[in-house]
């Protein structure tokens, strides 16, 4: 029976080996996959920063544009008030002169406002796109990083599944069929007995149970968790597990 515990606690150790090299490679497309993300919603921002840039740049056109014809009705405005022939003609061509004025100098005001949004979207676009391309540059790197430790994880796991099948082929049907079906619940089915205690649910073991490990003559089960314990006396090296 001794032989049968040593047996599964090499499998055990194998196992545990594939098992981390099982959730490195669940990690990494989902890394990949979280970094594209980031890049996704950082192109969708740049696109809403380009469609407002756009926009007013658009704006932008149509007060120039209102500016200068503004600025010809004050030039107009301006000569009807040189040619007036008398105060009425004069103060009309005032009053429409500072009407002009006061319009203008709105669009001026809105003029600047504008030409500071476009400036702003523009800084802004660039650190986006600055921000994007080192990001689509990680991605990349990150990819070929990827298949290398990809290929090395599998071709890790496929010699250890070769060991597991060498392994288990010596360890009897019913003790096997035993680990598998508590390894299903627990990725640890194997663990040692200290000092009467269960070193997996750290839960003290019935003494009758406590005396059947120390006989190792077959195979026990902690009453609590249901792994496979086993026992080692005071000269031995300690083993155990975590829950």
């Amino acid at each position: 029976m001794r032989q049968q515990i040593a047996l599964l606690e090499q499998l055990q150790l194998v196992d545990l080996q594939i098992f981390e090299i099982e959730q490195k490679l669940k990690k990494i497309p989902e890394d990949l996959a979280q970094v594209k993300v980031q890049m996704e919603e950082l192109w969708e921002k740049i696109e809403r920063d380009r469609t407002t840039l756009k926009e007013a740049e658009k704006w932008r056109v149509e007060h120039d544009r209102a500016i200068s014809m503004q600025q010809e009705l004050l030039s107009k405005s301006k000569a009807k008030l040189a040619g007036a022939r008398n105060d009425r003609e004069s103060n009309a061509a005032q009053r429409e002169i500072d009407t002009i004025r006061r319009a203008l100098s709105e669009r001026e005001e809105e003029a600047i406002h504008i030409m500071e949004v476009v400036e702003q979207t523009r800084e802004s676009i660039g650190q986006k796109e600055e921000m994007y391309t080192k990001l689509q540059d990680a991605f990349k790197a990150m990819e070929s990083e990827s298949r290398k430790l990809v290929g090395d994880m599998e071709h890790g796991r496929s010699k250890l599944t070769h060991k597991r099948t060498d392994v288990a082929s010596k360890i009897d049907k019913v003790t096997i069929s035993l680990y598998e079906k508590i390894r299903q619940r627990r990725p640890r089915a194997v663990v040692v007995a200290e000092r009467g205690t269960c070193s997996g649910c750290h839960m003290m073991l019935p003494p009758q149970v406590y005396n059947l490990l120390q006989r190792q003559d077959r195979i026990v089960q902690c009453p609590n968790c249901f792994r496979i314990v086993y026992f080692v006396d005071a000269s031995s090296p300690d083993k155990g597990g975590d829950d």
